[in-house]
């Protein structure tokens, strides 16, 4: 009796073992299939930044899609039209913009790609929708990326953003999706 229940004990770990370890080989595939392509991983930066009022951010998975030395810039211009350009490096935009989103919410989609792609690195011009979520907030503009593909994956080496204005509004080339491979 001892020996049957010993089984069975066994037999339920060995089913917990194999439930958890295929569950984090379908999680490892999800975000091996982000990083697999240009408009996987330029869209799964907009997912992960986009989200509720108090929801927290995954920034470990967003982490997973730059490089180490990646850096993240937008160029501004102020009421008088001076511009100037805002650069930080992954972790002080982290700790700098991310309350931002969890505390007024934030949602960021595509609507335009345009992709330049020469042996392994890419240029990548995103136009986008975004606001916040409480109101305050809301824009259009062009997400710029320099890309690398390395290990089998694409990398994030770079972004910078700006926002359209009534000087500068978004230009219908870049409000579709279409590729220098086409």
């Amino acid at each position: 009796m001892t020996t049957l229940l010993n089984e069975h004990i066994v037999k339920r770990i060995i089913l917990l073992v194999l439930i958890i370890a295929f569950q984090t080989n379908l999680q490892a595939q999800k975000d091996t299939l982000a990083v697999k392509t240009i408009e996987g991983i330029t869209d799964k930066m907009l997912e992960l930044i986009s989200g509720d009022v108090g929801e927290a951010r995954d920034w470990e998975e967003y982490r997973n899609l730059f490089l180490p030395t990646a850096q993240k810039m937008f160029k501004q211009t102020n009421k008088q039209g001076k511009s100037r350009v805002v650069a930080m490096n992954l972790e002080q935009f982290i700790r700098n913009v991310g309350p931002l989103y969890k505390r007024d919410g934030f949602e960021e989609y595509a609507i335009g790609l345009t992709v330049n792609e020469f042996n392994g690195m890419a240029n990548v011009f995103q136009s986008y929708y975004s606001k916040n979520l409480k109101g305050t907030y809301e824009k259009r503009g062009i997400n710029s990326y320099q890309l690398v593909h390395s290990n089998g994956r694409w990398w994030i080496a770079s972004t910078m953003f700006t926002h359209e204005s009534d000087d500068a509004p978004l230009p219908d080339k870049y409000l579709s999706k279409k590729s220098d491979q086409e």
